[in-house]
């Protein structure tokens, strides 16, 4: 079904159970992020269960592993979204947590969405879209199109060129060595595999 004519449907069954998801954009990003900390796989699969899970007493009785599968299924149905933002070599263009100001900045200058606002109510999905459908004359696009952008190859007409882009370059050098928000689903995903062949 298409994403514009489904409904939304922040719920799973699994185990003979319901459970309700909390799936607005800084709950997945705060999930995330936390698969990126220093943190025993279990610490993260139980932490990243109660973030997701609403009705968190239909958890009772559960195993790690259950937990484990269930997070599995939350991810690959809910969260996993293959992002449309790249660079053609796969450089690093955008980090969700560095950029923050300039991805508020955009969604509000393109949409008018305070994000701020929206914490706790923007469906990640519905956030993914309109990261994806930002115009190219936001901040952060600007940026994103900085960072991918090839340094040009010297010659005598294109030296004041190239040292403009080496400049904006490392003005907006990502300081953060793991990759966009796709290392959070990575580091998610590699525990949850883990996990699973244990």
């Amino acid at each position: 079904m298409s994403f514009i004519s489904s409904e939304l449907n922040d719920k799973i069954e699994k185990y003979g159970k319901v459970f309700r998801l909390n799936l607005a954009f800084d709950v997945v990003l705060e999930v995330q992020n936390l698969f990126k900390e220093d943190l025993t796989d279990i610490e993260k699969i139980q932490t990243a269960i109660n973030i997701l899970v609403i009705n968190k007493r239909t958890l009772k009785g559960f195993t790690i592993q259950q937990k484990n599968d269930l997070l599995v299924d939350i991810f690959e149905e809910f969260i996993n979204i293959k992002p449309k933002r790249k660079s053609k070599d796969n450089k690093k263009v955008f980090d969700f947590e560095e950029d923050a100001e300039y991805i508020y900045s955009s969604f509000f200058m393109d949409y008018g969405i305070d994000l701020i606002e929206q914490q706790g109510r923007l469906h990640w999905r519905k956030f993914i879209a309109l990261f994806q459908g930002l115009s190219d004359n936001t901040k952060i696009k600007e940026i994103m199109s900085i960072r991918g952008r090839d340094i040009p190859e010297p010659t005598k007409y294109n030296q004041k060129e190239r040292q403009n882009l080496i400049e904006l370059k490392s003005y907006y050098a990502l300081d953060n060595v793991q990759e966009n928000y796709q290392d959070g689903l990575n580091a998610l995903w590699g525990t949850l595999e883990r996990m699973a062949s244990n």
